[in-house]
């Protein structure tokens, strides 16, 4: 398998003059695991059914190494694709399953022999290949579909949701092996997901894709750390937003008034250029609780509330404080013998100013903020 570079240049696609997708630009790297990530309805199987050749872009070009896909010989932009339902067939075994498209290729029967059982031992299946579908676990029928996709040495591997119909322990295995085999083999792989979990565990990086329109593209931590909008801050991850008024002081200063948290000034790592009504976007991970009487730790914006509700979940507590007539989602590590908060119980919320955000709200056209840790008031 020799893996491929992809790029998509100013790319669109409409149905009967409606947009569904408009000026996507990304570029994979070859060997590369790149995701596409976006809620229902986003234009995420419009843009797998370009990747694929199965759909011509209205506008715009896919390239190959470089090359565009409708000029590239067929034994380069040979495309191997997992389904999310994995379509096998019910009445063939699983070694005639795998050795489909090479039996159409008229490929000669030694080589069809010696590739099939080469990627079911790769596969760990070797033992299932007189078996047919309904014989084999879920987890056994994904890796069916996957040594399919992938015995016709594709330069590419297209991958529709693959782990949605997975149990949630099974999913995580599925999603380890997948990985370590991409790793392995080296192929250039897009996978096509809503599952942001799916899409933050495995891959290099990540295109944040919302209303046709791409996002955000960077490294899963990148995405979550630091998403480029309001948008991509509400789909990945669970964050708390707080509505308010952004003032610039000077360069590097700023004030964020709130009717709910108050006043607070904040030094920014970057000049200061914006501001107007914004939303403060903090991770639940990102707050902190403590009791109203302990020590302020002079780096953290303190908060005064009250625990309304709590949520146990095993590793952690989900608690839910309110201040200034908002809830605030805080998430704390659970420990044996640590009981929950009692609900009613006043506590201080605290943040680091370094892992909040700040975005214009809705309506408005300024890029999001970062803050320093050090606070000017």
């Amino acid at each position: 398998m020799n893996p491929v570079t992809i790029e998509a240049r100013q790319l669109a696609f409409a149905y009967d003059d409606k947009p569904v997708l408009r000026d996507i630009n990304f570029s994979i790297a070859a060997g590369e695991l790149f995701t596409i990530l976006g809620p229902s309805g986003s234009g995420k199987s419009t843009l797998l059914r370009l990747l694929a050749g199965l759909d011509r872009p209205s506008t715009g070009s896919l390239l190959l190494n470089g090359v565009p896909i409708g000029d590239t010989l067929p034994a380069i932009r040979t495309v191997g694709m997992v389904f999310q339902h994995f379509a096998l067939w019910p009445h063939m075994d699983v070694f005639a399953n795998v050795a489909f498209a090479l039996d159409e290729a008229r490929m000669a029967a030694t080589e069809i022999r010696q590739r099939v059982e080469a990627i079911l031992k790769l596969l760990e299946i070797e033992h299932k290949r007189d078996a047919r579908p309904d014989q084999l676990s879920i987890g056994q029928q994904q890796r069916v579909a996957l040594a399919r996709a992938l015995v016709i040495e594709p330069s590419v591997l297209l991958l529709d949701d693959p782990f949605s119909n997975l149990e949630p322990e099974l999913r995580l295995q599925m999603r380890q092996d997948l990985r370590r085999l991409q790793r392995r083999l080296g192929i250039t792989t897009i996978l096509v997901t809503h599952d942001q979990d799916d899409a933050l565990s495995i891959s290099d990086r990540v295109a944040m894709l919302a209303d046709g329109l791409i996002q955000q593209v960077g490294t899963p931590a990148a995405i979550y750390d630091f998403p480029a909008t309001v948008t991509v801050a509400r789909f990945v991850g669970v964050t708390n937003f707080l509505p308010g008024h952004l003032h610039r002081l000077d360069e590097f200063s700023l004030r964020f008034d709130s009717p709910h948290i108050g006043s607070h000034a904040w030094t920014s790592p970057r000049p200061v250029r914006e501001e107007g009504q914004s939303l403060l976007c903090i991770r639940p991970h990102a707050l902190k609780i403590q009791p109203v009487d302990s020590f302020r730790d002079g780096r953290y914006i303190w908060l005064e509330g009250h625990i309304h509700s709590s949520e146990f979940q095993g590793e952690s507590l989900r608690y839910h404080v309110e201040v200034g007539g908002i809830l605030l989602c805080i998430k704390q590590a659970h420990f044996t013998g640590c009981p929950a908060i009692p609900v009613g119980t006043p506590v201080l919320a605290g943040f680091d100013p370094c892992q909040a955000r700040i975005y214009p709200h809705p309506g408005g056209d300024f890029p999001a903020i970062g803050f320093a840790a050090s606070s000017i008031g």
